[in-house]
């Protein structure tokens, strides 16, 4: 196969010259690009979803109440957690989840 130097006839139709036809307006219509707004419908379920939500972000992730009141205990050293109940949750928040029946 032979390539010459003339791509002219590459990707045109033959015997069609010129510019494409610019697009016809329809009659009663301004030419012109027109634009048209956005719609957004949200149902009554996502506008609750939306208002739990935000009362959610507002509840504090440290209860600074519960942690003023065990530093006030540890300060006048009146603080005694259950050690048992300490290490069981210790072992069991760094444990994998077992399958099968429960055990305890």
């Amino acid at each position: 196969m032979k390539v010459s130097g003339n791509t002219s006839g590459v990707g045109s139709t033959p015997g069609v010259t010129g510019s494409k036809p610019s697009p016809v307006q329809p009659s009663g219509v301004a030419a012109g690009p027109t634009v048209q707004g956005d719609a957004l419908s949200v149902s009554s379920s996502a506008q609750i979803i939306a208002v739990v939500s935000a009362e959610i972000k507002k509840i504090p992730d440290i209860r600074t109440d519960k942690v003023d009141a065990i530093k006030a205990k540890m300060d006048s050293d009146d603080y005694y957690p259950d050690s048992e109940a300490v290490a069981d949750g210790l072992v069991r928040e760094h444990m994998p989840p077992q399958s099968g029946p429960d055990l305890t």
